[in-house]
């Protein structure tokens, strides 16, 4: 009987503390992911490149997430907020406007049950705006062997094999990645994307100041590459 009453304690002991702690866990959840999603307000670094430039700066853009197609976008309703454009720039480079931001979102994955970990995802986003439609093409990079799988697959590197290609034209998609185009592509990993009038160019991490103008610049050339009659054509 006193046995029983001692399992019946540990039992309850168990539960409380299980309840504890995913108070505690869901608390700090919550806390990180406000401090994540909080406006950082103006970077004092980007106000004054921008001013140098001639260059429009804002710590946040309302429309900018939703503005192209296949960035992060968080389907389930439970997490706010939703994606995030943070310190966005617009102006001209090389004769084209062009906008820079980085694109923020969040994804949360199951811990235990009913208990979640969240992640935050940083996206660097340049693009220029062509003035005119293309067809779409988005050409994304495939995830990198490690390990084995890297020693064996050396010997046979190629574009196909670090590349994904998608495209609604592929006469147009064949046409813009000729073999100087795949040369390069393979020498700067990045992905790039033809969607409606713009030309877009998105990295991975965060979008610092200081990398704005170079990676304005990876764009251009990776443009200057593009035939110039298929930009003419459609």
């Amino acid at each position: 009987m006193l046995a029983d009453v001692g399992v019946v304690h540990i039992l309850a002991a168990a539960v409380l503390a299980y309840g504890l702690y995913a108070v505690g866990v869901a608390t700090t959840t919550g806390v990180k992911m406000r401090r994540l999603a909080r406006d950082p307000g103006p970077d004092a670094a980007y106000a004054a490149l921008c001013a140098s430039r001639g260059w429009t700066y804002t710590s946040k853009g309302e429309s900018a997430p939703t503005r192209f197609q296949l960035m992060p976008t968080e389907a389930d309703s439970a997490l706010t907020p939703g994606p995030q454009a943070i310190d966005v720039v617009t102006g001209t480079h090389a004769g084209l406007p062009f906008l820079s931001y980085e694109h923020r979102s969040w994804s949360r994955e199951p811990m235990i049950r009913g208990l979640y970990r969240y992640r935050s995802e940083r996206l660097h986003l340049v693009g220029f705006d062509l003035g005119h439609l293309h067809p779409w093409l988005h050409i994304r990079p495939k995830p990198r062997p490690t390990g084995l799988s890297r020693l064996l697959s050396r010997s046979e590197d190629s574009f196909e094999r670090a590349y994904f290609v998608e495209t609604t034209r592929k006469a147009f998609a064949t046409a813009v990645l000729h073999e100087e185009m795949r040369d390069h592509l393979l020498r700067n990993v990045a992905r790039y994307q033809f969607d409606g009038t713009w030309l877009v160019m998105v990295i991975d991490g965060p979008a610092r100041p200081e990398e704005l103008e170079p990676r304005l610049a990876d764009l251009a050339a990776f443009l200057h590459l593009v035939p110039e009659h298929l930009l003419n054509r459609y």
